[in-house]
């Protein structure tokens, strides 16, 4: 986890000065690094964090999370934060955050504030694994009932070796099918930033454990059997929303 935050503080520091600066040389360089998008485009960017408590240390954590939420949800670069529990106590990772933004320069000022680089910081000092990882919002689906729904389940993915474009292509030929029925209020895709694992993350949302039950019963299992052949590996994860940044 510091190491994976160390370059992404170091790539966000680069990107900020070729902001200001607009040193064409550099650019390149992290444009390459990057591999298909340029860092100055307006493209909805999250970082999630995969989280795990310390044993027996829930209730802690929770309450530090507590203290440092006003902080964390106080500046205008970070569109929306939102928590997540495992459906399953006894799996891992315990607990998924995300936070929103509208643009990788957003983030990138977000992420440099003093206040919030002391808290990310100070949060291995509170649970036992943390993993932090950086997505691009992708269009795959185009699902428009936005909203704050409790129950989320999650795919990560990683594409087969040279397979990134067969895979998308199966994606488009199902992502009308997935998103008609009425049980589903929300899907979006994300590739990872960096190009790293897991290359792609992808959420469906529900207003309910009841619409989530079937529509993973009737919709995801059948997705569930083509992976094993589409994807180099994958994992699907369920969550109920917690509230610890919800202050709309």
């Amino acid at each position: 986890m510091f190491l994976k935050l160390g370059r992404l503080f170091l790539i966000i520091s680069v990107v900020v000065l070729i902001a200001f600066t607009g040193c064409e040389t550099v650019q390149d360089v992290v444009i390459d690094s990057t591999q298909e998008e340029s860092m100055m485009d307006a493209v909805p960017m999250k970082i999630v964090l995969l989280i795990n408590y310390p044993e027996g240390g829930r209730d802690t954590y929770l309450g530090w999370v507590r203290t440092v939420a006003p902080t964390l949800q106080a500046f205008d670069e970070v569109r929306r934060i939102r928590s997540y529990e495992n459906q399953d106590p006894t799996m891992k990772p315990n607990r998924l955050v995300e936070y929103e933004f509208d643009s990788f320069l957003e983030m990138a000022a977000y992420l440099n504030r003093p206040e919030i680089v002391a808290i990310m910081d100070d949060l291995p000092n509170h649970a036992s694994d943390v993993h932090l990882y950086t997505f691009i919002q992708r269009s795959d689906y185009q699902v428009t009932e936005k909203g704050n729904y409790p129950v989320k389940s999650v795919y990560l993915v990683n594409y087969p070796l040279g397979g990134k474009a067969t895979y998308l292509e199966w994606i488009a030929s199902i992502s009308d099918a997935l998103i008609s029925p009425p049980e589903v209020k929300a899907i979006t895709s994300y590739d990872n930033y960096y190009g790293e694992t897991p290359h792609r993350f992808v959420e469906f949302e529900f207003a309910s454990q009841e619409d989530a039950d079937t529509y993973i019963a009737e919709e995801l299992q059948a997705v569930n059997v083509e992976l094993e052949t589409r994807a180099h590996s994958w994992e699907l994860l369920h969550f109920d929303q917690l509230s610890d940044f919800i202050n709309e």
